[in-house]
């Protein structure tokens, strides 16, 4: 018994003296609970210059240790290689540049990477190590950036006659302006920020591919054929010329303006588009879908979320399990059909025929009176009634009703089927109601 308790107070003291070195290194200013992060300043480690005569692939690798690699113009027509760490490096952790042929290739070696911990401290000796790749203005071929945990970034605009490809595993990728034949850029964890991007270099533009998987993709305009894709993260173009095909599984999908057709699918996001001057199929799981202006077939899946298009001239076809419709149309013709949500239909010249079902909603039409067209609706659960009943044929329980509105020289249709909701056709004139 006597020696548990010499024990206990052992360890007792050895608490105290623990308590009072913590009070005392409190006392001195220093952080007890956050981390604080130290790096040594950057050093220059190695420089080369190198002639591109007769290059026309440059790769720059850094694979095996965390270096960012920053782009800038070289003041002359040579390659400058740059290479800063925060601290001396042995012969063989040092980059290498070697020329084989017409490829010329920059590659970081492998270092063995050292962190220190103290209390509320945490020190990382490669903190701050970088490359710079002074790039003259004057160069054409293929340009490859490649890195394992660190950024990719450009002061310059790069405008070559050939691919450009960046990816990261680690890391985000910010250029300002690309010109190139192909575009490619890939991050694993990070985002992607560009301002403009062009492949119309012949008469046909190249491909334009950005892949993240978790991370942000941002840019001003992008012209060439695009295909822009995340798996957690959202992606915002303002401008894009060409065809585009936008994917993101957990993220919204916003543009102000496409010029060409574009498939869009969210699998959990809102799709907001300004603007589109082609044909879209969009596909959202959990998330709205909304177009405002443009012209071209509008085919649109939702599981729950509304979905909205507005100036229309075309076709559509629209789908939704869960949310409402909401279609203004100039003119046009097309099928509207959801399991739980209102349909509401303002068409200003009826071109071909008009199908609107709803199991759980009202469906509403406000159709100029100029129109002429075949009438035909009927609902289990809800009125009908609209601005010509008196063309139209009712059951005797008022839910069904078909008629003739004036007469179509086009063959023109509308047919509306609810399950339990209301059917309503107004008449009216220049957006205003009768």
């Amino acid at each position: 018994m006597k020696k548990i308790k010499i024990t206990m107070l052992v360890l007792l003291c050895i608490l105290a003296v623990g308590l009072c070195g913590v009070l005392v290194y409190g006392m001195a200013g220093q952080n007890l609970y956050g981390t604080k992060y130290v790096n040594s300043a950057s050093q220059l480690v190695m420089e080369k210059e190198v002639s591109l005569d007769g290059v026309d692939r440059i790769c720059v690798t850094y694979d095996m240790n965390n270096n960012d690699i920053r782009i800038s113009e070289a003041e002359g027509d040579m390659l400058t290689v740059k290479e800063y760490n925060t601290e001396e490096l042995a012969e063989d952790e040092i980059s290498t540049v070697e020329v084989d042929g017409s490829r010329l290739e920059v590659k970081g070696k492998k270092r063995n990477r050292t962190n220190y911990v103290y209390f509320g401290t945490y020190y990382d000796e490669h903190m701050g190590n970088y490359t710079e790749i002074g790039l003259p203005s004057s160069y054409r071929g293929e340009l490859v950036f490649l890195t394992s945990s660190g950024d990719i970034s450009s002061k310059m605009d790069i405008a070559i006659g050939n691919t450009f490809k960046a990816a990261t595993s680690s890391g985000d990728v910010c250029i300002p302006n690309i010109t190139a034949q192909d575009v490619s850029i890939e991050c694993s964890s990070g985002d992607v920020q560009l301002d403009k991007i062009s492949t119309e270099l012949g008469e046909a533009a190249g491909d334009i591919a950005i892949k993240t998987t978790s991370g942000d993709i941002e840019a001003d305009q992008l012209t060439g054929t695009v295909n822009l894709a995340t798996s957690s993260g959202e992606i915002a173009v303002r401008q894009m010329t060409g065809d585009a095909d936008l994917r993101t599984a957990s993220g919204s999908i916003e543009s102000e303006n496409i010029l060409g057709n574009a498939q869009v699918a969210a699998t959990s996001g809102d799709v907001s588009i300004q603007c589109i001057e082609g044909d879209v199929t969009a596909d959202s799981s959990s998330g709205a879908v909304q177009i405002y202006e443009g012209s071209g077939k509008r085919t649109v899946r939702t599981t729950s979320g509304e979905i909205v298009l507005e100036q229309l001239t075309d076709v559509w076809e629209v789908k939704a399990s869960s949310g409402a419709v909401t279609i203004k149309a100039q003119e046009g013709s097309g099928s509207i059909c959801t399991t739980s949500g209102d349909i509401k239909v303002d068409l200003g010249r009826l071109t071909g025929n008009l199908t609107l079902e709803s199991s759980s909603g009202l469906a509403e039409i406000r159709i100029s009176e100029d129109n002429a067209f075949d009438f035909k609706a009927a609902t289990s659960s809800g009125d009908i009634d609209t601005f010509f009943d008196d063309e139209l044929v009712f059951s005797q329980k008022r839910n069904s009703a078909e008629g003739v509105y004036k007469t179509s020289e086009t063959g023109s249709r509308i047919v509306v089927r609810t399950t339990s909701g209301d059917v309503r056709v107004i008449n009216y004139t220049g957006g205003q109601k009768d």
